[in-house]
């Protein structure tokens, strides 16, 4: 009998980088109080910002970082029965496989019960709440129905574990592929390039981590066979670790409007993180696939910190696949009307980042061609920020006309505000012919 103290080596290592998402919910949460995490608050507390809310927050992306290890570990190891031979030699690995893949369909079950109750509890929140709400989350949503397909699979998952490996594998692809028509992929432009790119990346995600997370129970429990499970592992670790790469490149360039943006929004920065990671994680397989060449036995540091790295990426994936990789922002469109001049500005997509800038000024007739236009863009109140905005001179807009006036129009691209929801200054001087100087200034605040 297998004793539970061998499933305390896989999940200590999660355990232990819960400390890291909570110390990361504090530090995203008063970076803005519109960003991505605290919007997602608001569901359940209008006035934000308060400990409940945090305290909610901590535990609903807990919640998903559990949720998406038991997913892809499970579904992994269902997998991962493919490349075990059913031989004499292997009997004990894939006796022991089964065994702790079972003990991981039992709590899947229950994290998916609660995963889709709380996802769904906040869309029907979203509505009226009533049960007529619930039910068209599950029956006119997408993301309702991938939910129940996730349940039932769930449900039939113990069943599953008792088939033939290629049933096997047939409920884990069904399981992730029902996991990729919910999130940022389902919502994109390019719907089956990113769904498709999503279940490749999630498919070579479950094999990985399920990997990582065999070779640590192996190596606690029976270290030959830990040596065997990693010559096997190693050699189907870097074809996924290729398929990550890819397939990531694929979903962020389809997410993100410009690659800039990265820099910008915290799905951004929660990619970076989640990349050096990974990079982490290469440069500790490269070392454990040596020692597999060499059929020497994996150093136990080594899958330690392989596992650490697995904890922190999923913990991760489950903060960054809840908040928006899209930019929230209400552009700019200032237009004031007077005696000397009308003038009007627009700040597109007024979020951090690149924008594009366009002002448009109507002087009287007899004040003839301006000898010079500024803009200046100053944020906050102190001033101590201050950016020159290039203007190019562009030909006027004939649809907009004032009688008496003539139209100059010019704009600026890709100019780059910062400071997520910052409060700025735009201070329009324009230098008449004769000397006289016309200033007007407007205020606005960037998105997020």
């Amino acid at each position: 009998m297998i004793r539970l103290r061998h499933y305390y080596h896989l999940f200590k290592y999660p355990a232990c980088a819960v400390i890291a998402m909570i110390a990361s919910v504090f530090f995203t949460l008063p970076a803005a109080e519109a960003s991505g995490i605290q919007a997602a608050s608001h569901l359940h507390d209008p006035n934000g910002g308060s400990l409940s809310s945090l305290i909610m927050d901590v535990l609903i992306y807990g919640l998903r970082a559990v949720y998406y290890f038991l997913l892809l570990t499970t579904a992994g190891a269902m997998l991962l029965f493919m490349a075990v031979p059913q031989d004499e030699q292997r009997q004990r690995q894939r006796t022991l496989m089964k065994s702790w893949t079972g003990v991981a369909m039992k709590a899947m079950l229950l994290v998916v019960l609660l995963h889709v109750f709380v996802q769904s509890n906040r869309i029907a929140k979203g509505l009226d709440g009533g049960f007529a709400d619930w039910l068209r989350v599950f029956t006119e949503t997408s993301s309702g129905q991938a939910w129940l397909a996730l349940v039932l699979l769930a449900m039939i998952g113990p069943a599953a574990l008792r088939l033939p490996d290629a049933m096997k594998a047939c409920w884990a692809l069904l399981a992730l592929s029902a996991e990729s028509f919910v999130g940022h992929a389902a919502a994109a432009d390019k719907l089956t390039l990113t769904v498709v790119s999503d279940f490749v990346h999630l498919a070579c995600s479950s094999v990985w981590a399920s990997g990582v997370a065999l070779l640590l129970l192996f190596w606690k429990t029976d270290r030959k066979e830990a040596g065997r499970f990693s010559e096997t592992f190693s050699q189907i670790a870097w074809l996924t670790i290729v398929l990550l790469a890819v397939t990531g490149s694929i979903l962020t360039w389809s997410l993100l409007e410009d690659w800039v943006y990265v820099w910008y929004t915290d799905w951004g920065r929660w990619l970076i993180a989640k990349t050096v990671l990974v990079l982490a994680v290469i440069a500790i397989g490269a070392l454990l696939r040596g020692s597999a060449r060499r059929r020497e036995m994996p150093r136990g540091i080594l899958l330690k910190l392989d596992g650490a790295a697995m904890a922190a990426i999923l913990i991760i994936v489950g903060i960054f696949t809840a908040v928006s990789p899209a930019l929230h922002g209400d552009p700019v469109n200032y237009h004031r009307m007077g005696g000397d001049m009308h003038y009007t500005l627009r700040v597109e997509p007024n979020t951090v980042g690149p924008n594009d800038v366009s002002l448009q000024i109507w002087l009287p007739e007899s004040s003839g061609s301006p000898r010079s236009v500024v803009l200046q863009l100053i944020r906050g109140d102190d001033g101590k920020r201050v950016i020159e905005v290039p203007l190019e001179e562009r030909p006027t807009d004939a649809a907009i006309a004032f009688p008496g006036y003539q139209e100059f129009r010019y704009t600026a691209n890709e100019l780059v505000l910062e400071g997520i929801g910052s409060s700025w200054t735009a201070r329009t001087v324009v230098q008449l012919a004769g000397g006289e100087e016309i200033v007007r200034e407007m205020t606005f605040e960037s998105g997020y």
